[in-house]
């Protein structure tokens, strides 16, 4: 089985991982896809997992509901970052 590593980034579409997306292993393997790509290899491909070779089921192995605090934290901290950015700009354009 695969070390259960959360990543921010799906291994197959390279798209980063939302917070839906980061709670969600359709696989017992561990291995973690974002949920386009999971339902795209469902309806169009093998519908096989890509590291094991597990026939997804109908649901999902894992995946639990996001925590309305978590995506207040989340925002939060998102903003704050945003805000950082804005003023080393600021400050950059001050500087020249």
């Amino acid at each position: 089985p695969h070390k259960r590593v959360q990543n921010d980034v799906c291994p197959l579409c390279c798209e980063e991982l939302d917070m839906s997306d980061r709670q969600f292993f359709p696989c017992k393997c561990g291995y973690q896809v974002c949920m386009w790509c999971w339902h795209r290899i469902r309806e169009s491909e093998s519908g096989l997992c890509p590291a094991c070779r597990t026939p997804y089921g109908d649901d999902p192995h894992e995946f639990s509901a996001v925590d309305m605090e978590e995506v207040v934290k989340a925002n939060k901290e998102k903003a704050a970052a945003e805000k950082r950015e804005r003023e080393r700009l600021r400050q950059q354009q001050a500087a020249a």
